[in-house]
């Protein structure tokens, strides 16, 4: 064991002059060790040998722990932590070297889409759709607005109104179109400033993916556009079923000089049913990944690391399979940029390939497994052998006959992906899969919190300034303090950093102290989080992730974190 310095310096030494194993030898001759003649009872005793944390090992030895000192927890330096970019955030300990299978989704997880690249193509095909569904051809003139949406909003299907809520499901903001709602509108529409969790996926329509950005988008700027540019009047009256499914919405009729009218009114709901079926139309004709195939260099971004993470995973010993929900055409092509060379083709870095997985009923019933016709890409109804054979693509199938044929069980599999709900929640609720969440956006996210530190800080001493106002006070207290001013500073600053992050919504993580639903969601259910998977190139695979334990309430004295960073919580060096 090589002495080390442990401190932040991390600087290695010579094991000789000044170590640990120095200063033990010397205790050994103090008490007679080193001699089996020696006489412990004819010198005095020995002090105790004190090791400090530049004194020891790393890792320790046994004997070197049983020497070392304490230092009081105010004085131990700083963890040593990766680059922000390049960390790996921590919400539940994993050991890399007990993983025997890796798992990895496709679309945005080894396929990163270029934003707003890909974005702006699915918005304008959107409204193309929309306009041969009978809506007015004035919406050929809206634009994609890349800051605009944001992940982890709820939209309220009756009321039109996007929402930001805490991790309690209290709102914290809301937009409807592109205005933002003052506090008091909200409480008009939303009496308890709170949101039922068993009206969530009902009443309200979470944006859990990337790919809802470029909807949700469109649905705010429909909103502003029909109410401001027409004489449409939009209701809160959910629409007859015939309506939403068989007839087009609206009819149009073309005036010179006046704007353009629509016969019959049309409710949020109705809007939203549009636009879903307009993106349904899109992915069931293809051609959105018809044009995204057609020039997949402006869309998808290449990273010539990939084949290196793949190629020592599989060194290791442990096995690497692809559980995508897109069909074999499509992964085909995108999966042959992203990894063929002259040497193998993309199939040649996976164990197991699955596709059309139609993930989360993949966890749970799954459907019938077939085998792809390589060359035609059709499906044949084979029997399944007691394994998976390599270099062969299969379709469907469940998670039940997944570890039947491949024996991966429960926390021996780490599955990779960027849907919180298809890919993290029902894994993990479901069969206990260990995961790594990848959240592209926490690039924005951490440029603004390192940019903003200062900000960060004055609310910190905002608020240190507002308990210091109750010192002293207790029931006998009668006449309360002003605060108004002190509120309205800390609300100013609030809104001043929110506005870094994103114009109208603010962090996707929280809002001033307050962690999001999308950041509950993370911490609930993803063991690690990431920008990239490529992150997992920046440490060994048999690295040991460890969590920091978040305070309890009654434990912050002993914290002394700020609360920026809490929901950033790192990786620990093993």
């Amino acid at each position: 064991s090589n002495p080390v310095n442990m401190s932040h310096q991390h600087t290695r030494r010579d094991s000789v002059d000044g170590s640990a194993s120095a200063k033990l030898m010397s205790l050994r001759k103090l008490e007679g060790t080193d001699s089996p003649s020696f006489k412990r009872e004819q010198h005095p005793a020995a002090a105790p040998l004190s090791l400090s944390l530049d004194d020891l090992s790393n890792p320790p030895t046994e004997e070197e722990l049983s020497h070392y000192c304490d230092v009081p927890a105010a004085e131990l330096p700083p963890i040593h932590k990766r680059a922000l970019p390049n960390r790996i955030f921590v919400n539940r300990d994993l050991r890399l070297d007990k993983i025997e299978f890796y798992g990895f989704d496709m679309d945005y997880t080894l396929a990163e889409y270029k934003s707003p690249e890909f974005e702006q193509l699915a918005y304008g095909m959107l409204i193309d759709r929309l306009i041969e569904m009978g809506y007015p051809q004035t919406i050929s003139t809206l634009r994609y607005e890349p800051g605009f949406p944001l992940r982890g909003l709820l939209l309220d299907k009756e009321h039109g109104n996007f929402l930001k809520v805490d991790s309690f499901g209290n709102i914290v903001s809301a937009v409807h179109g592109r205005t933002r709602m003052t506090k008091k509108h909200i409480s008009e529409i939303y009496p308890s400033m709170y949101i039922h969790s068993q009206d969530i996926g009902r009443r309200y329509y979470v944006l859990t993916t990337l790919f809802t950005l470029p909807e949700a988008c469109l649905y705010g700027s429909l909103v502003e556009h029909l109410e401001r540019k027409t004489s449409l009047r939009l209701s809160t009256e959910v629409a007859e079923e015939k309506q939403m499914h068989d007839e087009p919405p609206v009819h149009t009729e073309q005036h010179d000089n006046t704007p353009q009218t629509i016969d019959s009114d049309l409710s949020y709901t109705n809007l939203y049913q549009d636009i879903r079926a307009a993106l349904d139309f899109l992915h069931d004709q293809g051609s959105l990944k018809t044009r995204i195939l057609a020039n997949t260099e402006k869309y998808i971004n290449k990273h010539k690391e990939l084949p290196t993470l793949l190629t020592r995973m599989r060194r290791t010993g442990a096995k690497v399979f692809l559980l995508t929900n897109s069909e074999y055409y499509y992964t085909n092509h995108v999966m042959t940029y992203l990894l063929s060379s002259p040497e193998k083709v993309w199939r040649d870095y996976f164990d197991v390939i699955i596709v059309g997985a139609d993930k989360p009923r993949f966890f749970g019933e799954g459907s019938t497994i077939r085998e792809v016709n390589l060359e035609t890409g059709t499906l044949l109804i084979s029997k399944m052998h007691d394994h998976f054979e390599p270099g062969k693509v299969y379709h469907g199938g469940s998670l039940s006959l997944f570890q039947k044929l491949t024996g991966a069980k429960g926390n021996k599999v780490l599955y990779i992906g960027d849907h919180i709900f298809a890919d993290i929640i029902k894994s993990k609720k479901s069969h206990g899969w260990r995961n790594l969440l990848v959240v592209p956006e926490l690039h924005h996210e951490l440029q603004v919190w390192q940019l903003n530190q200062d900000k960060y800080n004055h609310l910190l001493n905002l608020e240190f300034m507002k308990a210091e106002i109750f010192r002293g006070l207790d029931s006998e207290s009668t006449q309360p303090p002003d605060v108004q001013v002190l509120r309205s500073h800390i609300k100013a600053t609030i809104e001043e950093v929110n506005k870094r992050y994103n114009e109208y919504f603010g962090s996707l993580f929280r809002s001033g102290s307050k962690h999001s639903f999308f950041a509950m969601q993370v911490q609930r259910y993803a063991d690690l989080y990431t920008s990239s998977y490529l992150n997992l190139l920046n440490y060994p695979l048999f690295y040991q992730f460890s969590a920091t334990s978040p305070a309890l309430a009654h434990e912050t004295p002993y914290s002394t974190a700020p609360f920026p960073s809490a929901v950033m919580e790192s990786d620990k060096q093993p």
